[in-house]
């Protein structure tokens, strides 16, 4: 209201430049006692909707005021280090990805649109996922892809024989760092520890991964605030299901190794394999293919048995390979 007037009429206190995200709070508060409620310009039907609307909420303490912290992030707000105060490092006009999330879950059916029964093979999330996983939980899974055990992720040293795989032995990578370093990688035995441990590790990850996007980040941040609402509606052991799903689609279903039909390439599967073979030792380089068939069943069958124990005691326990 104020804003629209000509400077020399613009009273006091109506309008603060906050120093940084976090203080945002504070000048909207010191806006809201020392300039609202006192001003001209504002509509008397307006100003009695205001003061009916106080008392609703306690003072921002703890997760109230990170709130507001997150939600400035996500429009695209970030601190300017060197002389102090905000900036936007994106157009705020445009959507983030919390929003097209939105849309997606609004604009999903489950019937119809043919739009949504197409998706990126290399993908473990799938339009239906919509209804059966939180919004964070989506945008997370979006920040990986399937890829293959290697030579060069074994660890060695105490406790590696628990950690490490066999050779070509699905896990997930982090798509923004994975083809840089073995950072962002992971390889779950199974559906719950994929679930229990091994998403704190990717979102552990991607909040400190450097070349992952800040919009990215701030979104993935602000959505963990919505996601508490929508556990609730999901209602108990959503993530349990959800994340055998995924567990399925890495381990049974396969579609990211399976080969296209119209191009006359090889598939992911052999390429990973001939990749881990070659890293291995030329010697071995001759019976390529030969391995490559005995992986995939070995793998395909630890994965059907994994599977069918994970979902008959729901207990988690060290897979051992020679």
């Amino acid at each position: 209201f104020c804003a629209i007037l000509q400077p020399k009429l613009q009273p006091k206190g109506y309008v603060y430049f906050p120093d940084s995200i976090s203080c945002i709070y504070q000048c909207v508060a010191d806006l809201q006692r020392r300039h609202l409620i006192s001003c001209p310009e504002i509509p008397e039907d307006t100003k009695k909707f205001y003061k009916t609307q106080r008392g609703f909420a306690a003072k921002a303490e703890g997760e109230t005021q990170q709130y507001w912290i997150d939600s400035a992030r996500e429009l695209g707000l970030i601190d300017v280090i060197e002389n102090g105060g905000v900036r936007f490092f994106r157009d705020p006009m445009a959507n983030s990805l919390a929003d097209d999330i939105a849309k997606e879950r609004s604009g999903y059916d489950g019937r119809t649109s043919s739009l949504y029964h197409h998706y990126d093979k290399m993908s473990l999330v799938r339009p239906s996922d919509r209804s059966v996983a939180t919004d964070h939980v989506v945008l997370l899974l979006h920040q990986v892809r399937p890829c293959r055990f290697k030579n060069s992720d074994r660890r060695g040293g105490p406790g590696s024989r628990g950690r490490d795989r066999a050779l070509g032995f699905p896990g997930i990578a982090c798509i923004h760092c994975s083809t840089k370093n073995n950072f962002g990688r992971y390889f779950p035995v199974a559906s719950k520890s994929l679930a229990d441990n091994t998403v704190n590790s990717i979102m552990s990850h991607i909040y400190g991964c450097s070349r992952c996007p800040e919009a990215v980040k701030a979104s993935l941040v602000y959505l963990s605030h919505r996601s508490i609402l929508q556990k609730v509606e999901l209602g108990g052991g959503w993530k349990k299901t959800y994340f055998k799903m995924v567990w399925d689609r890495l381990h049974i279903e396969r579609a990211w190794i399976k080969k296209d039909a119209n191009d006359g390439g090889v598939n992911i599967a052999e390429e990973s394999i001939a990749e881990a073979i070659k890293e291995k030792g030329d010697d071995e380089s001759g019976n390529e293919s030969g391995i490559g068939s005995d992986m995939e069943d070995m793998v395909k069958a630890a994965a059907a048995w994994l599977t069918d124990r994970d979902a008959g005691n729901g207990t988690t326990q060290t897979v051992r390979t020679r």
